[in-house]
């Protein structure tokens, strides 16, 4: 494991998605989570430290998967994994137990794939061609 690899891709990868969340939820959809869900996100402080620590887990599992290829590439494939995979079944089941729309579900897990496959393929240029 290269730490200072590691390290880098936690604090990038963490900021960049976490910026891309700030700019998707309270800029560019504001009006649409405001009126689906009532919720605003308005704690960005925790909203960072969540970003950080979902950063330092892509930072540290992308290289124990990667076999090689392009990294961006694999990159895009592993952080949309791992959208699916964070808020997915946390969101159908909010559905089962709060009565959540599950058409709200459904956009915001492919959002979370979209944004967590930005964030995948900086890890993968981060880690490039390593030799792991």
């Amino acid at each position: 494991m290269n730490i200072k690899k590691l390290v880098l891709s936690t604090f990038v990868v963490g900021f960049t998605m976490w910026v891309i969340s700030g700019l998707w939820h309270n800029l560019i959809l504001a009006n649409f989570y405001a009126s689906e869900i009532e919720a605003s996100h308005d704690g960005i402080g925790i909203l960072l430290i969540a970003y950080l620590i979902l950063g330092l887990f892509m930072a540290y599992m992308f290289p124990l998967g990667y076999n090689g290829g392009r990294p961006a590439i694999e990159g895009l494939r592993f952080g949309a994994l791992i959208g699916l995979l964070w808020v997915f079944p946390h969101e159908l089941a909010m559905v089962g137990a709060h009565g959540e729309s599950l058409s709200y579900v459904l956009k915001n897990a492919a959002w979370h794939a979209v944004e967590q496959g930005l964030g995948g393929i900086v890890v993968g240029l981060i880690y490039g061609h390593q030799d792991q």
